[in-house]
Parts: C-alpha cells; structure tokens; sequence
C-alpha cells in the first residue's frame, strides 16, 4: 500500500558559481527548513513524483502552511491506496465517464460515507484535494486537458459584504463534487458532539486493557482538560513542573501552553489550562516510568522533556496520531462497539466543554455572562461565539447530568460540589476587577 513519509526538506537555491554548491545548488539559509515535509511513496517503493511536486507548489509557490499541505498529502495517499487496490492508473480515463479512475474513486467514497466508515465532511475534502491535483496536473502538463478529464462548471453566487452591499462571486464546481450534507440540530466544535457516559467507560475501559498505557493517558488527558490533540501530544515536564494552584481553589492547577512554552495549541494561542493535581502527578510518574524512559532513549535531545512520544522516540505528528487513532476505531469496531466509527479525539474536549459549561450554569444561571467568561478561558477559545455554542447545546441536546457531575469530580479531584469553584472563581474575578 501507499504510504505518507515525512522526509526533512531544506529550501535550496540556484548558485553554480558558489563553492559549496552540490548539483548548483546551495541552501537557502534566509528559509526555515521544514523537519517533516510530506511525500507519497507507493507500494514498489517509487514515489508519486507528480503528486509530491504539487506538494511542493502547495507550499512553495502558493505559500500554504505546512498543516493543509499534510491534510491534502494524507487526502492523496488514500487516493493511491484506492488505485493500488483497484489496479487503476491515475491516468485511466476512457471515453465512457463510469470507468474513469475518478468517477469510481467517487462512487467509492461515497459508499464509505453511507456505511458510516467516512464523515460526510471528511468524504468531501479528501474527493476536493483529489480534484485540486488533477487541476494542477492538467495546468501544467502531466495529464490531458481538464475538459477530457471531467467537467467543470462556472456558478454564481450571492452574498452581503460586512457594509451591508449585495455581491456576487464566481466560483469552480465540478461534476465530481461530493455535497457535504450536514444534519440538523446545534453543534459544538468542529460540528461535534460530546460522548455519553456509557461510550465513555467502554472507551477508556478497552484503552486501559487493550492498549498501551500512554494512548489511555493522552485519551484521559484530553477528557478532563479539553485540550486539542496538538497540546496533548506537545505536553512536556517543565509545563507540568510549572504549573501552580489556582488562587481560589488548590486542587486545581494552571498549566501554562502556547508560544514560549513548548506546548502547542491551535493558532498559537497563550493561555492557562486547568489540570487537577491528581492528573499532573500521574502524568509526572508516567514520565519516570521504564516504558517512558525507553521511548526517550531514542528521541533526539529537543525532545527528551516531552511527555509523550511514539515508541521510536518520534514526536506525535497528526499524520502518526491520526493513524493510531485510526487503528483504535477499528479495533473498537471489530469487538462489537460500531458505535465508534465516527469517533473523533476532538469530542472528548465536547464532552469536557459541556462539563464545565453545565456547571457554571448551575451556579451563575442569572448571569450567563460570567459563565462564558469562565469556559472560555479554561478551554482558551478566542472568540466568545464559540463559547456561546455550549450554551446553545445544552439548552436543545442535554446529555446525563449524573455523567457530567461525576467527570466534574474527576476534573477537580474533590467530592466539593462545583458550585463552591465556581462561586470562588467568579467571587475573585469580581473582587480583581474591583
């Protein structure tokens, strides 16, 4: 099968006089290197040479960051593993349209969307970037024409500029598009739901003995943090060490992450996330552990405070991540549990939003204001709106009460009600203000 290989591509440029140029060329030094670029390699070995050089346009010549670059490259690979299967060439495209390569490749996906395997969104993304290349590939001559391959059409569409003026647009559509049909109803981020209680302990139960143990603790990481996957799998000791009781209530401490700390998150936000003390120790003795040790004994010297690491000592790229949790679905799925197939990480930090949301609710009910003020700092959302979701999910589509106050419990470590947090909490951001 084919496979996404991240290879570290330092930008060169054009010297032939220089004497230290290799083939004429010598490295750019006025560009950053980039430590995993994606490229495809099919199951001979050989690289898809047209499609790693798209890659390269993506990111050099349009400038696209180097995430969408591995988002699209990881659409690619599961097109050339649908055509390693099938036998096709990407440039199979008779006269009759039903046996073109892409016109299956379609009916495919949309086969795995109807049986659940695929997200909707999903199905239409990976099918875009695949059109996306052929475009590319026709422009610049490494396929036929585009009106040969398939057809394109030109559609207008209107909408309101921020002054209020009326404006049209022109934009591509092609036949091959797949619609993203989304359902109905009020969604959190990332148009998902949080977990129930019962899909929750068959979930962690099946990680704590199926699995190994720092998947269970990412897993668990995520679930009473709310942390996104790239804070999870960005977590180092000195963050943890660092980390201190919040004011008004000890058993809660403040981590710090985003730039300066070595702790990613989404969009390079700084902020403070609230981890219980039981959960910083456990993660601190896991990091002594032998299995811990092992993994750093491979990793290079930039990564030997990182809590979590793959067990070649690698830092958790969303390429590995994602192919771990792929894995995970499956296995649920194969013992009994279908109802994982669309599983995503990002619904434990939904359940843990709903959480806290629940909670401030119950206490400030008369002043949803300082409620949002709260989660929206605990979860470090940049825009109230987003906060505002919760609110809205949990007055349409309430799940278990008794489910949200026990994982409050494990939040916070205590068997105090959370209205005693939430009251200190806002007591004291009022008492600040003041």
């Amino acid at each position: 099968m084919a496979v996404l290989e991240n290879i570290y591509y330092q930008p060169m440029k054009y010297e032939p006089n220089s004497v230290n140029a290799e083939y004429v060329f010598v490295p750019d030094l006025n560009r950053r290197p980039v430590e995993s670029f994606p490229q495809i390699y099919l199951s001979d070995g050989e690289p898809w040479r047209e499609a790693n050089r798209y890659a390269f346009y993506r990111f050099i010549d349009l400038q696209k960051d180097i995430q969408t670059i591995h988002r699209e490259m990881s659409h690619l690979t599961k097109y050339a593993n649908w055509l390693e299967d099938t036998g096709f060439h990407w440039l199979h495209f008779p006269k009759r349209k039903t046996e073109r390569c892409l016109f299956r490749f379609r009916g495919y996906l949309i086969e795995c969307r109807d049986e659940g395997l695929l997200a909707p969104s999903t199905t239409s993304q990976i099918m875009n970037s695949v059109l996306a290349f052929y475009r590319w590939a026709s422009a610049n001559g490494y396929a036929e024409p585009r009106a040969k391959l398939f057809d394109d059409k030109k559609k207008i569409i209107s909408f309101f500029d921020k002054v209020g003026f009326s404006r049209s647009m022109s934009v591509t559509s092609s036949e091959l598009s797949i619609p993203n049909r989304t359902i109905t109803g009020v969604r959190l981020e990332g148009g998902l739901t949080p977990i129930n209680e019962s899909n929750t302990k068959i979930l962690m139960s099946y990680l704590a003995e199926h699995r190994n143990y720092e998947l269970y603790l990412m897993h668990k990481v995520a679930l009473m943090t709310g942390c996104r996957h790239e804070t999870v799998t960005t977590l180092n000791l000195d963050a943890l060490r660092k980390a201190y009781p919040d004011a008004t209530f000890p058993e809660l401490m403040r981590v710090k992450v985003g730039p300066g700390t070595g702790v990613q998150t989404k969009g390079d936000v700084s902020g403070e996330v609230y981890f219980s003390a039981d959960l910083i120790s456990e993660l601190k003795e896991y990091f002594a552990s032998p299995e811990a040790i092992l993994r750093r004994s491979k990793a290079k010297d930039t990564l030997q405070k990182t809590v979590f690491l793959t067990s070649r000592g690698n830092r958790y790229t969303n390429q590995t991540f994602g192919t771990l949790l792929h894995r995970l679905k499956n296995e649920l799925i194969e013992a009994g549990y279908t109802q994982f197939g669309r599983f995503k990480f990002h619904q434990l930090r939904a359940t843990f939003g709903t959480m806290l949301m629940r909670a401030a609710l119950g206490v400030v009910s008369d002043s949803q204001a300082s409620a949002i003020e709260f989660v929206r700092d605990a979860m470090l959302h940049r825009d109230e709106s987003t906060t505002w979701k919760y609110i809205k999910f949990i007055e349409k589509e309430p799940i278990e009460e008794a489910f949200l106050e026990t994982l409050w419990k494990m939040f916070t470590g205590s068997e105090k009600e959370s209205d005693d947090i939430i009251e200190q909490f806002t007591s004291h951001r009022m008492c600040n203000d003041e």
